[in-house]
């Protein structure tokens, strides 16, 4: 998903670069309790019927769905703030708060869209300059992907017609 911030003038522009999330916190975890509670009926129902192994299989399986979740949530949570000035590209990662920053010259920035050698894997969209790559959009869809290198070439061409 990604979301154009306005700067103040024309110089100052960026976007916040985050994954799809299908359901909020509270929403999976409803779910989760649902799944597990249907799940340790059936492996108690069976326990209490003779059949005593099932219930150590039905709690891993509880387990292994409750990581699963929390592994899908947690990744979801991830966001990149692209802010594009007049002289740089500042690319900032983090969940709440940054956790890395690149910065770049925005006058020898190249917005490359690489695509795979095979054809099931998906592009890669890169901001290049000095020798130095940093990838940006991993979540996104292809499309998406495309359409945000668009977005940021246009932003890129605007951002150099105002200096001028």
């Amino acid at each position: 998903m990604i979301y154009l911030l306005a700067g103040p003038g024309p110089a100052g522009s960026g976007f916040i670069v985050k994954p799809n999330q299908a359901m909020s916190w509270r929403a999976l975890m409803l779910v989760y309790l649902g799944i597990a509670t249907v799940a340790l009926a059936v492996g108690l129902s069976f326990y209490f019927n003779g059949l005593t192994l099932i219930l150590p299989f039905s709690g891993l399986e509880i387990l292994a769905l409750g990581a699963a979740l929390y592994v899908s949530a947690w990744r979801g949570g991830e966001q990149e703030v692209i802010l594009i000035d007049d002289d740089r590209i500042v690319i900032e990662r983090g969940r709440q708060a940054p956790v890395s920053r690149h910065v770049f010259q925005r006058a020898w920035v190249k917005v490359i869209l690489e695509r795979s050698w095979n054809c099931w894997y998906p592009s890669r969209l890169l901001l290049r300059s000095h020798g130095r790559q940093l990838e940006v959009g991993k979540f996104l869809n292809e499309q998406e992907r495309q359409g945000f290198a668009l977005e940021l070439r246009n932003a890129l061409k605007n951002n150099q017609a105002s200096k001028n």
